[in-house]
């Protein structure tokens, strides 16, 4: 199981052009795209390596020495016999997420599930990590100072989810090894992943936490603080969830968004201002002249300061490397 994000393209490409052509085991891989998008992340990575690579299907069952990449706009759930695509809640912002394929192949396959974090910015994935590792199989990260963007290895590191931190050359070592290897399977229970879940299964996870003083940025609901396996993180009533990290970047793109508001209401309050000015002073009504003059300046004030916000706002989105 693999997941990713900015820096993504190339570091998979690297890692899958290092895998053999029999490697006995299939490959999940998880990396944002925008809903909208045409990925073609398959054929990329058919012609990085010896792997054949495809967009999953829902309901193929799945083969080893297969890339499997989930295509955008669905999760991608991994089950005993078979790949789920789900069109459930966004997680982390993103859909397809990386949190429900490693959940669901955690429970699903138990001590069989190897799963890799790489180069990406906020924490998606660090959930999912947690569950692997608890469930018995083996979480891997990239290590931080080689990746483009260090955010998701160095967030699933410091909640302490991943078992070893490795460059890119260690972790395809450590899958070509490890593939194919018999191991102790226990019988581990399947229950439906959150993005799969009724609103009334959903009520069950909800009813763990407690309302926090945030609205989900998706659907403007309460969003529930959860502790789950032992990082706090954020779920709505309809399944939107977040940790801290994702949480923040969609605030503060909610933020942008009433910022660009408030700019264009101002713009246009004073285009109406700038007519009516003129017609006072066409018609020699100066009080009016003067109030609606006094009102208009004040405006092209409030206008600059919202410019000067939303510059750093960008300012302030641009990704570290």
């Amino acid at each position: 199981m693999i997941g990713s994000s900015a820096g993504g393209v190339s570091t998979l490409s690297a890692l899958i052009s290092k895998l053999p052509a029999d490697l006995p085991a299939a490959i999940f891989v998880v990396m944002h795209f925008p809903e909208g998008a045409t990925s073609v992340l398959p054929q990329i990575l058919g012609r990085a390596g010896a792997l054949k690579a495809k967009h999953a299907t829902d309901g193929e069952e799945p083969n080893i020495g297969v890339v499997y990449v989930a295509p955008p706009g669905f999760h991608m759930i991994l089950q005993k016999s078979a790949i789920r695509l789900a069109p459930g809640p966004k997680e982390n912002a993103h859909r397809p997420s990386i949190d429900p394929l490693f959940r669901s192949a955690a429970h699903s396959r138990g001590r069989r599930v190897i799963s890799v974090i790489l180069s990406g910015l906020l924490d998606d994935g660090t959930l999912g990590s947690m569950a692997v590792r608890r469930l018995g199989g083996l979480t891997l990260a990239q290590e931080p100072s080689e990746a483009s963007f260090a955010d998701m290895p160095r967030n699933a590191i410091e909640a302490g989810g991943i078992q070893r931190v490795l460059s890119l050359d260690e972790i395809a070592d450590t899958l070509t090894q490890l593939s194919g290897k018999a191991v102790d399977e226990s019988s581990n229970s399947e229950p439906p992943d959150p993005v799969e879940m009724s609103l009334e299964e959903l009520s069950g996870l909800e009813s763990r936490g407690r309302p926090s003083a945030f609205v989900c940025p998706e659907c403007q609901g309460t969003l529930f603080e959860l502790d789950e396996e032992g990082v706090m993180h954020y779920r709505c009533r309809v399944g939107h969830s977040y940790l801290a990290e994702s949480l923040s970047s969609s605030q503060e793109n909610v933020m942008e968004a009433a910022l660009w508001t408030a700019a264009r209401a101002i713009e246009e309050h004073n285009d109406l201002l700038t007519g009516m000015l003129e017609r006072a002073e066409r018609h020699g009504f100066s009080k009016s002249a003067k109030a609606y003059r006094s009102k208009l300046n004040l405006g092209l004030d409030r206008l600059e300061i919202l410019r000067r916000a939303l510059q750093v706002t960008r300012n302030a989105k641009e990704p570290e490397t």
